[in-house]
């Protein structure tokens, strides 16, 4: 069994000794995802004196595996003297709080809280529809995300308040800067949840605890965007990073774009594919990807979300190894591996296959049945190529060139018959029949390797 990585860790990139400049805080992320495509990440650090927009190289992002540390403590270095507020470039980043918290469990309860600029008048849909966006029934979020979760998450005792005004007009929040428009997302945290604080206790979810998360519904767009991600923020007496989502109509139209942001909420990056065109949508099996993408209409909330792929499910928790098979050096095994929506198995969840140069392969079962997964492109064995350093960690893996996206799509599932093979370490994963519940694979290291292209079919 693979032992799972514990990061305390420091990434330098060339500062000296006498050169080093340090400050510490927590770490927040927030990702920008746009209606057409536009996407953006930010990170921030909050200290006590105020809160620093971090800078990292383009070198540095690939070696840094920090996705997982939303809400984390950690300490920056700089070879420049480190400012009280604005944007800082890093040299090195230490974690400070164990990383093995990045698991999610338990009750997850989230509010959300409807927010109308000043001057627009306009209430999108009302408190009813966003309380039943919660229900624990197909197409809520509660009984999404005990599906997607195995059971490991609930957010039962979510609620919705009607709406607020805020106290400043949409320009105020969000501003023209540079000829585009950049939404303050502190301003609008800030004044959203103070308007509607007297509607809710954010101290009490009424399971004697705060609640996890806080989704903003706004009546008008923001920016490009809708974002997810953590704020640090003392509310009714509770100081934490609050899971945290800013969504304007076009995002709350379709639940599957909620579902991507309360993602982001609980850590997740996005996902890819492998085409390398940097386009992070375009994975249509992860919802961390394309969140809308072959997914199941739903007659109320729209496009519903799909399931995300195994290895963000084993990051937070959701499956561990016990539940799959973990390949060796010398490994030729044949295996069950069902679909990835079962409630519960005897047979294996997924298989991962450790590579040499610190990257892993995960291979899972995808199959068009139930609530979530019965409108996707195909049916088959999917396999993601995991490097945690990169921006977004997991990327599907396809056969090479294809000359459309119906082609790479079809090459990102691997049918019986088919023969998945590696180019690092030699590994090879055919897909041998269907069975009841997913499919049969045999998992193979080879001696010699023939197929430099990764696929054989």
């Amino acid at each position: 069994m693979m032992k799972n990585i514990w990061w305390i860790l420091l990434l330098s990139f060339g500062v000296q000794a006498n050169e080093t400049y340090k400050k510490e805080g927590v770490l927040e992320f927030e990702y920008g995802d746009g209606q057409h495509g536009e996407y953006i990440t930010r990170y921030h650090l909050q200290t006590d004196a105020g809160k620093l927009s971090l800078n990292f190289s383009d070198v540095f992002m690939k070696k840094a595996p920090i996705h997982g540390w939303l809400g984390k403590r950690v300490e920056i270095q700089s070879q420049t003297p480190i400012k009280a507020s604005g944007e800082q470039r890093v040299n090195v980043i230490k974690l400070i709080e164990n990383v093995a918290g990045s698991n999610v469990s338990g009750s997850q309860p989230w509010v959300s809280i409807a927010c109308k600029f000043n001057d627009v008048a306009v209430e999108p849909n009302d408190q009813a529809y966003f309380n039943g966006m919660y229900a624990n029934q197909p197409g809520g979020l509660d009984h999404y995300w005990r599906e997607v979760s195995h059971d490991t998450i609930n957010v039962a005792g979510s609620m919705a308040v009607d709406w607020v005004s805020l106290p400043s007009d949409r320009e105020v929040y969000v501003p023209v800067i540079d000829g585009s428009e950049d939404a303050d997302l502190d301003l609008l945290f800030e004044d959203c949840t103070a308007a509607s604080d007297h509607l809710v206790d954010f101290s009490d979810a009424g399971n004697g605890s705060a609640f996890a998360g806080i989704n903003m519904m706004f009546n008008d767009d923001l920016d490009c965007c809708a974002w997810g991600g953590g704020k640090w923020y003392l509310l009714d007496g509770v100081q934490k990073v609050w899971r945290v989502t800013w969504e304007p109509p076009w995002s709350y139209s379709n639940e599957g774009v909620i579902a991507h942001e309360m993602g982001h909420g609980f850590g997740l990056p996005h996902a890819n594919n492998s085409d390398g065109d940097g386009n992070p949508y375009d994975n249509v099996w992860d919802v961390m990807s394309s969140a809308t993408g072959f997914a199941v209409d739903d007659n109320i909330y729209g496009r519903l979300g799909k399931h995300i792929n195994m290895s963000f499910k084993r990051r937070l928790g959701w499956v561990n190894d016990n539940e799959g098979y973990i390949a060796q050096a010398d490994s030729d095994e044949t295996v069950i591996i069902d679909e990835t929506s079962m409630a519960s198995t005897t047979n294996e969840r997924f298989a991962l296959i450790p590579l040499s140069d610190g990257s892993y392969y995960t291979v899972e079962a995808r199959m068009k049945r139930g609530n979530y997964e019965s409108n996707l492109y195909g049916e088959g064995i999917v396999i993601h190529h995991v490097i945690e350093g990169r921006s977004e960690p997991p990327w599907v893996v396809s056969t090479d060139n294809p000359q459309s996206d119906n082609e790479r799509r079809e090459g990102e599932v691997w049918k019986v018959g088919e023969t998945f093979v590696d180019g690092i370490d030699g590994f090879s994963v055919e897909v041998l029949s269907v069975t009841s519940n997913g499919f049969q694979v045999r998992i193979k290291s080879i001696d010699d390797l023939i197929f430099a292209d990764g696929f054989d079919s």
